[in-house]
């Protein structure tokens, strides 16, 4: 018997059959994601009585989290709507699993605005349509990092970058303190805090030692004041999150007939 009469056929290999599974489900959320946060509610209130704490809880993140997904499932219709992300997601690198991911974390940990614009933007960046390859690499690099970071370091990361072009100090005292007021944090020790991951995540330009500084243990106080201390890397990914508003409010501008 050959090959082609052959009656046994190849299993089809888990990789496809997982992406069309996700695709099913991608266009399952598009079409109804509320789904989940109903799923919650009803869970919640199966509970019963003894455990009504907990199901308060529950009851309010569901609510949070659905409309989370409303958002994102709006958001989604218009970009692809407009052409700027492809109709089937799957024909990205990454489209699938990176949404696959974002759900993950809307369920896990229910973020606040800012970090779900900046995974909004991330996962957006990841899957915008004719991209190069080299971009689609560096873009889901920066993906992995968008997910590590807190609402504190973005906010922190944003004020920034809206003073890219200004010098808020020589010495990292100075930058501090007026950082903290541009930024809302207010508090100088937190804007520190929230630097640390930035820099970490060479996200910013860490602070080094002034020359003629020598002396043991001394705590640097320099500052790279180029581009207010932020890298490539975060004027990237703070340029992705300006430009996801941009595409969106322009994909969900009227077209008006000639």
């Amino acid at each position: 018997m050959t090959d082609d009469s052959s009656i046994v056929q190849r299993p089809r290999e888990y990789y496809d059959v997982a992406k069309l599974q996700l695709q099913s489900e991608f266009e399952r959320f598009l079409d109804d994601p509320t789904t989940q946060a109903l799923e919650a509610v009803t869970g919640a209130f199966a509970l019963g009585a003894k455990q009504a704490f907990i199901s308060a809880g529950r009851i309010a993140q569901a609510i949070l989290k659905g409309r989370m997904y409303e958002q994102c499932a709006d958001e989604w219709r218009t970009l692809r709507e407009a052409g700027k992300i492809p109709e089937n997601l799957g024909e990205t690198k990454h489209g699938l699993y990176t949404w696959a991911e974002l759900m993950k974390i809307i369920d896990d940990e229910c973020p606040d605005s800012e970090k779900l614009d900046a995974l909004k933007a991330a996962f957006y960046a990841v899957n915008k349509i004719n991209q190069t390859d080299a971009d689609q690499v560096v873009e889901y690099q920066l993906w992995q990092i968008a997910k590590e970071l807190k609402s504190g370091d973005i906010l922190l990361l944003r004020s920034i970058y809206v003073r890219v072009n200004s010098t808020m100090g020589n010495h990292h005292r100075e930058w501090t303190t007026n950082m903290a007021k541009m930024s809302g944090l207010v508090i100088s020790e937190l804007v520190e805090r929230h630097e640390k991951r930035l820099t970490d995540s060479l996200l910013m330009t860490p602070r080094h030692r002034v020359a003629g500084d020598t002396q043991q243990g001394y705590e640097a106080s320099g500052i790279n004041t180029v581009n207010n201390r932020l890298t490539s890397l975060g004027v990237r990914l703070c340029r992705n999150i300006e430009l996801y508003k941009m595409d969106l409010e322009a994909a969900a501008r009227p077209t008006i007939a000639p």
